[in-house]
């Protein structure tokens, strides 16, 4: 089996990655998941697709 490459850092500014951070925080406290919502807070999580997609979405929609 092989494995992918990891993915690089997350680059955003810091009040994007706050906002990312604080978004999937509440998506996963909503789905009763606590120590997911703390884990995005503690920055944890920051190597997952639902951060990264989030990152960019708030950077779309800042660009627009």
């Amino acid at each position: 089996m092989t494995h992918a490459a990891p993915l690089p850092p997350i680059t955003a500014p810091a009040d994007i990655m706050l906002e990312a951070r604080t978004n999937c925080a509440a998506r996963a406290t909503s789905r009763g998941k606590p120590e997911l919502a703390d884990a995005f807070m503690r920055c944890t999580q920051d190597a997952g697709w639902a951060i990264r997609h989030e990152v960019a979405k708030l950077l779309a929609e800042r660009a627009s």
